[in-house]
């Protein structure tokens, strides 16, 4: 179980920066968010969540409490269940069938999911009792971005490689980019070997190595 900070730490080292005298800790913190988002989208995270049903109502946020209430339009759903939460364990009830499915696509005669709320029929909703009755769904969804060293990291330890080698881009590509920040990086942490054309040779290498492993992780998303 990797956190933030030692994933930081992992990051700084692969830039030949491991005291933090080039890129600071927002620097990084930057670059593996990014690279996160990036990975939530190529190779998100697969996810089972149980949604407890409120009388009369419609519209739900799915993974609420993972996003801090907020709704993620970039959420992906696969399949919705209607599931029996007294029973032990909890008792399938029926899978519900996507507007889109329907014999018309309309609002009213499936569930949809959009701008990461789920919309369901009137018709399911009159069927659904919130006394017993839990809403169960199947996604696919991006990772929360991180701003506490004690965070983990979640994604795989494939993926994570995969994130260490897109942070190297990115930061390989300030370095290119900012000459004031290249002489910074050559004397303040020990790079005077590094010429600007070994520079971007190992960017080249980066990108090629970063490309490599994004194709290895590309998930296929079921359909609902």
């Amino acid at each position: 179980m990797t956190t933030f900070a030692e994933f930081r730490t992992a990051v700084a080292r692969d830039l030949r920066d491991p005291s933090y005298l080039t890129f600071v800790t927002d620097d990084l913190a930057d670059m593996i968010n990014e690279a996160l988002s990036e990975i939530g989208r190529i190779a998100p995270q697969r996810f089972q969540e149980d949604i407890t049903p409120v009388a009369d109502t419609l519209e739900y946020i799915v993974r609420s409490a993972y996003f801090d209430g907020e709704a993620n339009p970039e959420i992906e759903l696969a399949r919705v269940e209607i599931w029996d939460g007294s029973k032990s364990p909890p008792l399938f009830i029926a899978k519900l069938t996507p507007s889109a499915s329907e014999y018309v696509s309309q609002g009213d005669t499936g569930w949809w999911f959009f701008g990461g709320i789920l919309h369901l029929s009137n018709s399911m909703e009159t069927a659904i009792d919130p006394d017993i009755h839990l809403i169960r769904v199947w996604g696919y969804s991006p990772y929360r971005q991180m701003d506490d060293d004690a965070n983990v990291v979640e994604p795989s330890a494939e993926a994570q490689w995969a994130m260490r080698a897109y942070c190297r881009i990115a930061g390989l590509q300030r370095l290119s980019f900012e000459r004031d920040l290249f002489t910074q990086w050559q004397t303040r942490s020990n790079n005077t070997d590094v010429s600007p054309a070994a520079l971007m040779n190992a960017l080249s290498i980066a990108q090629e190595e970063w490309r490599r492993r994004e194709r290895k992780l590309m998930v296929l998303r079921q359909t609902p």
